[in-house]
């Protein structure tokens, strides 16, 4: 009896494969046929389930966005099960929790943020990519604002935030450590951007 190939596996495969030659060589190198021979595959195998570079490119984007946005959904979900204690630096810790799914912290999220960016990079100027840049950015924003949201609940805030602008602020915390992290390791360790997140998150906790 042949062997039954699932399509959705055999395509995860090939982006597993697409990341794999980002992180050795970059996205310019990332062709279809250096792809099937990461993947070990014929590359009529690879045109058999994608019809061209471009729809590959996309795919591979939107599965890197995924595992990492679901990973921080799972979190997230546990922070929202039950109201936030009033001890802030429980507050603080339960939040962190959530948005160090989103930093390169470990080789696996290093990996990833890696791929992220050459991904994020290339949609400034690739049509083909720009859908899914700007639904990687909203999914972002949406875990970002959820934690804001919590945190507002609490009643641990300071003033008056405005919810918009604090899930803002934090995002731009997060793209800035996750640069430093991938770009700087000798001088940013993963460490270090824990810190730096939870002293931003203690920052926005009235004293």
């Amino acid at each position: 009896m042949p062997k039954i190939v699932d399509a959705d596996d055999r395509r995860e495969l090939v982006a597993d494969a697409v990341f794999a030659v980002i992180l050795q060589q970059g996205l310019a190198q990332a062709s279809l046929r250096n792809v099937a021979a990461q993947a070990g595959l014929a590359l009529g195998s690879v045109r058999h389930y994608f019809d061209n570079q471009a729809e590959l490119m996309e795919f591979a984007f939107r599965v890197n966005s995924e595992r990492i946005h679901l990973r921080a959904l799972d979190a997230l979900e546990l922070l929202e099960q039950h109201a936030l204690p009033r001890d802030p630096a429980a507050v603080v810790d339960k939040c962190a929790s959530v948005l160090e799914e989103l930093l390169p912290l470990d080789d696996l999220r290093r990996g990833e943020a890696v791929v992220h960016m050459e991904f994020m990079l290339a949609a400034r100027t690739d049509n083909n990519l720009q859908n899914a840049a700007r639904d990687d950015y909203r999914a972002t924003g949406a875990v970002v604002g959820r934690v804001v949201l919590a945190l507002l609940g609490s009643g641990l805030m300071a003033g008056s935030p405005e919810p918009v602008d604090e899930a803002e602020r934090l995002i731009a915390v997060l793209d800035g450590l996750g640069l430093r992290l991938v770009l700087q390791p000798a001088w940013a360790t993963p460490e270090q951007g824990r810190t730096t997140l939870r002293r931003h998150l203690e920052s926005l906790l009235a004293p």
